[in-house]
């Protein structure tokens, strides 16, 4: 039998992205059929992702051999390399040293196309300014665990196949050819979990206002997310904290 987060737990998150509801009320909400959508201020004004953040935080508190310090809220800032700091949406500590940090990011309809670009520079930036602050060893010796969730409205704008620039002096890669925005965010993400930019990612979508999400690829899967949350706990149980702490200082 799998301990892995239940799927009705994953649905109640993202019911709390579409009604801007922390976790317990959008489980309410789930139980009661009744959904309300009028917490617009909450949406509008980015805490929109807050019920997918409790859940993966309860993830990381989960064992009980361990104790880890999960920050979900306020100043979660961390250095980087090409700028001061970096603010992330979630950070795990042990020991007062970081374990783990997860940016959690979404897009909704009806631009598409800009947004994609945006989120998608966002994600490639964050990757660059982190991963050099941690080889240039900003974060002591542990390399930190890098974790990334993206949720995108399933809708017809981002479902659609989208055309690849003709006009270029050299070809872009075929993999692009007719894939839709959610498409391409699958192979963006692939390739970066791939190529080490991040430990593991998440990807979502959803129609707007239904609670039902797909996942585009097993490898992002949430499922896959939580296990690799899970190995990277194991990991610093396992380490004697002598060890642990000339690692990390």
């Amino acid at each position: 039998m799998s301990d892995l987060t239940p799927v009705e737990t994953w649905r109640a998150a993202v019911l709390g992205y579409w009604t801007g509801l922390d976790l317990q009320a959008a489980k309410q909400g789930q139980a009661t059929g009744v959904k309300d959508t009028g917490n617009r201020a909450a949406v509008t004004g980015g805490k929109q992702m807050d019920a997918l953040q409790e859940v993966v935080a309860k993830i990381w508190r989960a064992d009980p051999d361990i104790t880890l310090e999960v920050r979900t809220t306020g100043h979660n800032n961390l250095p980087a390399y090409f700028r001061p700091s970096k603010n992330w949406d979630l950070l795990v500590l042990y020991r007062g040293s970081l374990i783990a940090a997860m940016e959690f990011k979404s897009q909704r309809g009806p631009s598409f196309g800009n947004n994609f670009n945006n989120r998608t520079e966002e994600a490639l930036g964050l990757a660059a300014d982190s991963q050099m602050a941690a080889e240039r060893g900003l974060f002591g010796q542990l390399k930190p665990w890098f974790g990334f969730i993206m949720f995108v409205e399933s809708a017809p704008g981002s479902l659609s196949a989208i055309k690849v620039p003709k006009n270029m002096p050299f070809p872009a890669d075929p993999i692009f050819e007719g894939a839709s925005y959610i498409g391409r965010y699958k192979i963006f993400f692939d390739r970066m979990v791939k190529e080490g930019n991040y430990d593991a990612v998440a990807l979502l979508t959803a129609e707007a206002g239904s609670e039902n999400f797909t996942e585009p690829s097993v490898s992002l899967s949430l499922a896959n997310l939580e296990a690799a949350i899970r190995a990277r706990i194991a990991y610093i149980k396992t380490l004697p904290d002598d060890v642990f702490d000339e690692l990390t200082h």
